[in-house]
């Protein structure tokens, strides 16, 4: 329902690619294989790898399409999963990612 892209460098900006029309899937396997899909200025992008647990962090363990390491505090309520951490995002759309901090929020469907 939000994927929040809060600049590092300016915390003032921060947009809600799923506000802007972006749509953003996770798919998690009992096995632990995740698939992320996000669909953002009319272009597809795919991540798969595995996901694991630990206390209120979760790892994603990128295979596809380079490998990886990312790490997200987690939080979990009903349905409805929050997980914030670290990335990099092009602002300014000049092909350079810059550091961010990301928030999902995700309904489970």
């Amino acid at each position: 329902t939000k994927l929040v892209m809060t600049s590092v460098a300016n915390p003032s900006v921060a947009p809600d690619l799923i506000a802007l029309g972006s749509t953003f899937k996770l798919n998690v396997q009992p096995s632990g294989q995740y698939t992320a899909i996000l669909i953002y200025a009319e272009q597809g992008a795919t991540e798969i790898g595995t996901i694991s647990v630990s206390g209120n962090t979760v790892t994603l363990n990128r295979a596809f399409p380079s490998r990886g390491t990312t790490h997200a505090v987690y939080a979990f309520s009903g349905n409805r999963l929050t997980l914030e951490g670290d990335t990099e995002f092009d602002f300014n759309l000049d092909g350079t990612p810059e550091p961010a901090l990301v928030r999902f929020e995700l309904v489970k469907e």
